[in-house]
């Protein structure tokens, strides 16, 4: 596969695609009454300018319902929403791609116990044939029928989802796929035949009791009898309990799925799943059999993806990094963001590519982590002139920590990319150079951004230097030959979960080692290799609050999830009574007993707390100084980079 067969042009129906990168259906929060807000106009049109050939909108309610789970979803219910969905469309379309809606009544999303009767089930029908009819006046190519995640259609079609009994509609393949084939010929009769009726289904659900690969070769055929023009897959919906957008998730893990529909239908295929790089977007083309590769998060967090990818800057790609939060926003009913892309969900912020600002200012950024990085990158987009110092021989602070823990590897290529872009555009990045208020007045910065981070926060325990091996979280690898057989972790938020996750899965096979020993191996092999672990007894604690607190509810259960597999054992509600040379001394909450924990090493991972006394020693080393980062508040990375790409702006 080369770059080219990325960038050959595809059909859908009788649409072209001037490539075949497409974008799904992804809720954004961002609407009013069914109308896109000007920040949903702006993201569209951002991923339309940057190269994708297709973009699917959604998700649209086709019925009006304001008890739904999702909140500010777009709309085609009435005939109101057609001029600002006009206006979408053509934001789209201008700039050269395809664009197409997704339909789906919201009412009961991702609530398998609401079942319409026939009565309301049938007008749910109608209304999504009416809102296709819409689809086409307000200027879109396609229409897409949501067969999948939580939508009450993809309720019907799985076993395991439609137990209760509407008559006609539920028991067997023949009444399961009623509504769903009533649906499609309702929205192909409507839409007419210049505007294409995709489907989004499941290529298995994932669930017990649910349908797999046998039910969708039940499920692919029918569907196109009923004039289904395109199929675009997914793995399973949200009630699987298997990852599917977390970091546990490899690229194309389910790209079986999408082959095997391939070879059900010869209508055009759309499938994606964690893609990252365009290497792996065209190994998903190849691997797949798909027509068209499905860039979701990976166009969230770099909206010019597609050409960096075809001017061959693919080291400039910001790549997703699985963290979760732009579902997290969209499954709480708050406008998306990203933690990589700082002008997700903001109508306004989207900064021009260098022009002379009216006042050209020398900026020195100190400190290359995730907030400094990203203030030096808004401030050369505005037009300043930029210089980023860190006293570190390489970029990247905690970050750079962060991406060389066990499993957490997606990291790397954030940052990697966060740094080739500020190099590719010669902005200086000088390492192994300490920051002080001399060197700022010697730099002849009209603006100093602070970006130097927060020291750890050191608890208050009894008789904690008593210990003979107390680390700091962030030490876990400059002091690796220090860690011992028995560990315990005092903090057991974000930082705590993985580092214990870090020492206790170091050793585990990889995911491709496991697949060669399950591929090419005995069942016994692959058993014995999954139970290998890094030998060590971790213990993390905290005195009160949950396991995991401040982590995303998407990626939290499945790190929780790891911890449990991993044999870590978690007390989350305590009292630390002292440090003794032999462990942690503690009194249990939740048994109300004294307990000593045994440790070899003790890791402190208990947060950061900013030093008031940093911004006090800089405030008079340039006329004006911009704390950002921990150096401001600590906070997560998609919060720091986002609070200083504001801080830029307001410069």
């Amino acid at each position: 596969m080369t770059r080219a067969a990325l960038f050959t042009p595809a059909r859908i129906g009788g649409l072209t695609a001037r490539n075949r990168i497409a974008m799904p259906a992804i809720h954004l929060g961002l609407a009013a009454d069914g109308r896109p807000t000007p920040a949903a106009i702006q993201f569209y049109e951002q991923r339309a300018r940057g190269g994708a050939g297709v973009i699917t909108v959604g998700v649209c309610d086709s019925l009006g319902d304001p008890s739904s789970k999702l909140g500010s979803t777009l709309g085609l219910w009435d005939d109101a929403q057609i001029p600002s969905m006009s206006e979408l469309s053509g934001a789209i379309r201008e700039h050269g791609a395809l664009a197409g809606v997704q339909l789906v009544p919201v009412k009961g999303y991702n609530d398998p116990t609401f079942l319409p009767d026939a009565d309301e089930l049938r007008s749910m029908i109608e209304g999504l044939g009416r809102a296709a009819e819409r689809a086409g006046r307000a200027g879109f190519d396609f229409v897409e029928l949501m067969l999948s995640g939580g939508s009450v259609l993809s309720h019907f079609l799985s076993p395991a989802l439609s137990d209760q009994q509407v008559p006609g509609y539920t028991g067997g393949w023949d009444e399961r796929l009623r509504a769903p084939l009533e649906a499609v010929g309702a929205m192909v009769a409507a839409a007419g035949d210049d505007t294409p009726v995709l489907v989004r289904i499941h290529g298995h659900e994932f669930l017990d009791e649910g349908y797999g690969i046998e039910g969708a070769r039940v499920v692919v055929p029918a569907l196109e009898g009923a004039g289904a023009a395109a199929f675009n897959v997914t793995g399973g919906g949200h009630r699987t309990t298997l990852p599917q957008i977390t970091h546990q998730t490899p690229p194309l893990a389910f790209a079986h799925l999408a082959r095997l529909v391939r070879v059900l239908t010869d209508r055009p295929v759309l499938f994606g799943g964690r893609l990252r790089t365009a290497d792996e977007a065209e190994a998903c083309l190849a691997g797949s059999g798909a027509d068209f590769v499905n860039l979701g998060r990976a166009l969230i967090a770099d909206p010019e993806w597609p050409i960096k990818a075809r001017e061959r800057r693919e080291d400039t790609i910001v790549p997703c990094m699985a963290c979760g939060g732009c579902f997290d926003q969209a499954v709480s009913k708050r406008p998306i963001a990203c933690s990589l892309n700082p002008e997700v969900g903001f109508a306004g912020t989207d900064v021009s590519p260098v022009a002379a600002p009216e006042e050209r200012r020398r900026v020195l950024v100190a400190g290359a982590g995730p907030a400094g990085l990203q203030a030096a990158w808004t401030l050369f987009r505005l037009g300043h002139d930029v210089t980023v110092r860190d006293r570190d021989p390489e970029p990247g602070g905690r970050w750079k920590l962060a991406s060389r823990l066990h499993g957490r590897e997606d990291l790397k290529g954030a940052l990697a990319a966060f740094v080739a872009r500020l190099e590719r555009a010669g902005v200086p990045i000088e390492t192994g150079a300490p920051v002080t208020p001399e060197s700022v007045r010697e730099h002849g910065a009209d603006v100093l951004i602070l970006a130097v981070g927060a020291p750890a926060r050191w608890p208050e325990i009894p008789d904690l230097d008593a210990h003979p091996n107390v680390i700091k979280a962030e030490q876990v690898l400059a002091r690796a030959e220090e860690i011992g057989a028995e560990v315990a972790i005092i903090g057991a938020g974000g930082a705590g979960v993985e580092l214990a996750i870090h020492l206790a899965g170091q050793g585990e096979p990889s995911l491709e080692a496991l697949g060669f020993l399950a591929r090419y191996g005995k069942r016994a092999w692959l058993d014995e290799a999954l139970e290998a672990r890094s030998g060590r007894k971790v213990t993390v604690i905290r005195r009160r609050g949950y396991a995991g607190r401040g982590m995303g509810r998407s990626v939290r259960w499945t790190m929780l999830r790891d911890v449990e597999r991993l044999g870590v054992r978690v007390i989350d509600r305590c009292e630390y009574e002292r440090i003794t040379p032999e462990g942690v001394h503690i009194v249990n909450n939740r048994t109300k007993e004294r307990e000593l924990i045994r440790a070899d090493t003790i890791f402190v991972a208990a947060g950061y707390e900013p030093d008031l006394t940093t911004l006090q020693t800089f405030a008079d080393s340039a006329p004006v100084v911009i704390p950002v980062g921990d150096a401001a508040d600590v906070q997560n990375i998609g919060a720091a980079v986002r609070l200083a790409h504001h801080a830029a702006l307001e410069l």
